[in-house]
């Protein structure tokens, strides 16, 4: 896949930032949850790291975050995991 220049590829943010958390897509899209997983970045001033995307079984997809540190991803998750 192509990347803009200078951006990292999935796989190397994946290695980077370990601690994943792996997100439900629906087939509407996650519309202002979206949003909601933006602001908790901001609110603990941390960019926010994308990994692979895959689709899911039922048409959405999954999103995969990626984070530095185990007790910000532990938070994401347990506020954002269905």
């Amino acid at each position: 896949m192509t990347h803009y220049k200078g951006r990292q590829s999935e796989r190397a943010v994946e290695q980077n930032f370990p601690h994943l958390v792996d997100t439900v897509v629906p087939p509407g899209g996650l519309g202002a949850r979206l949003n909601a997983m933006y602001d908790f970045h901001s609110r603990h001033g941390i960019q926010a790291k994308r990994g692979q995307w895959h689709r899911g079984e039922h048409g959405g997809g999954v999103i995969r975050w990626c984070f530095a540190d185990p007790a910000i991803a532990a938070a994401f998750a347990s506020e954002f995991k269905q």
